[in-house]
């Protein structure tokens, strides 16, 4: 079956104006339904995001035997109290989410079934053995294909918890290592720099003897307990883009109520300000341990800055957005530490670099970030390099753009953010299929 292809047009220079909400945070979406599906009890998910990405963890989970039902906007998970499965050996293909098959295969290395983890083209070409190392220092059997899926998982006796240090700041290599250690006997610590906490604060959700310790987080194998429901806020991630696209329109203003404000998770909005930003937060509050409130963000004059690195890690997912916020600033702003984006859906650093030259920015590439001169953004096709927030970033730049901009293959979109087109055109934009 041939893959659809999707182009967009994006109108120029358009205000956007509005109160919204966005669809329910990705991260902690797969989170929620991967440690409900292993706990104790039955689970009801409210606000969960409903995208390609997420419908993987859940096909997965399926897959594992767990009971997962769908209730209007919300999951029912009867979970399995951390039995081990057993039965024919199971292929998991994960699609484009490379959070799914990387949590996933910290939950697979424990169980008695042998497992095959695959994706499409894009996810096939994503390194693994960072996840697969230090679980293999757990005594799991994983084999890949020279550090790339597909992923080959055999059961073993037991999970063995020892002490991991990681230099890489991942939240990924994180959780599959705390998902593993669940079904261990011993105390499991990993020594890591900061990144996004989801998992640890969804677990402590469930009960879990799960704690940090000066620069490091222990957990004391137990058993999950449903905490019965979880709401998930809005995805920071997704409201980042109107979040800049109210910021670079002229005669702007954009509210978005009820979203995810951990503190690992904002260093965007620390960029965007020291940057100049107009962006102010208010109803703060606490649900199922995340911070939650609402963001009004509004069109600003920017400075180009020097990135910190101590923001990198919080800010990751939203960088290709700041490279676009540097495009409108005026002077420089420096981009380093960022190697990470090499390895995300898409080069994201190459992507952006070819980005910017298409739309006539000077840019400078560094192997580990870039340099971004402010000027104007001149209306052009540009591919979006099988990446959704590229695919994105693309789009919100019509808001400044001397001509219109087509986006090509935004099929990408629906992995995390189906709705995205909608709630842009009710805010003021105009985007529309481009045959």
């Amino acid at each position: 079956m041939s893959r659809r292809i999707i182009n967009l047009s994006s109108s120029s220079k358009k205000q956007i104006k509005g109160c919204i909400e966005v669809p329910g945070d990705k991260s902690i979406s797969h989170r929620a339904i991967i440690i409900s599906s292993i706990a104790k009890g039955k689970t009801k998910i409210y606000n969960y995001l409903d995208s390609e990405d997420v419908n993987a963890t859940i096909t997965a989970c399926k897959a594992m035997g767990v009971h997962i039902e769908k209730d209007n906007e919300s999951l029912i998970i009867d979970g399995n109290n951390l039995s081990r499965i057993s039965g024919d050996d199971v292929e998991f293909n994960f699609g484009n989410s490379g959070t799914s098959m990387r949590l996933m295969m910290g939950v697979l290395s424990a169980q008695n079934i042998s497992s095959v983890l695959l994706g499409d083209e894009s996810l096939n070409q994503r390194p693994m053995d960072r996840i697969s190392k230090p679980l293999i220092k757990m005594n799991a059997d994983i084999k890949t294909s020279d550090d790339t899926p597909p992923v080959s998982i055999t059961p073993v006796k037991k999970i063995i918890n020892v002490d991991h240090y990681e230099e890489i700041a991942s939240a990924q290599i994180k959780s599959s290592i705390l998902l593993a250690g669940l079904y261990g006997e011993d105390e499991l610590s990993i020594k890591t720099p900061p990144s996004r906490d989801h998992t640890e604060i969804m677990l402590r959700e469930f009960n879990c003897n799960i704690f940090n310790d000066s620069d490091s987080i222990k957990m004391k194998p137990s058993r999950l307990q449903s905490p019965e429901t979880i709401n998930i806020p809005g995805d920071l991630s997704s409201a980042a883009f109107f979040i800049v696209g109210a910021i670079l329109a002229k005669d702007s203003e954009v509210t978005v109520k009820n979203i995810g404000l951990n503190p690992l998770r904002t260093g965007f909005i620390e960029i965007l300000s020291m940057m100049g930003a107009d962006v102010s937060i208010f109803d703060l509050k606490t649900v199922n341990g995340e911070q939650v409130g609402s963001l009004t963000a509004k069109s600003s004059n920017l400075k180009g800055i020097k990135i910190p690195k101590s923001l990198i890690a919080s800010s990751i997912d939203e960088l290709p957005l700041i490279v676009l916020a540097g495009s409108q600033a005026n002077g420089k702003t420096s981009i380093r530490n960022a190697k990470e984006l090499r390895v995300k859906e898409s080069d994201r650093i190459s992507s952006m670099i070819k980005m910017m030259k298409r739309f006539d920015v000077s840019v400078d590439e560094f192997d580990d970030g870039m340099d971004i001169f402010g000027g104007s953004i001149n209306g052009t096709s540009i591919n979006s390099f099988g990446d959704h927030r590229i695919a994105m970033t693309a789009i919100i730049a019509s808001l400044v753009s001397n001509g219109d901009i087509i986006v090509e293959d935004c099929q990408n979109i629906d992995t995390s953010f189906p709705t995205f087109i909608e709630l842009s055109n009710t805010i003021g934009m105009d985007i529309q299929n481009h045959d």
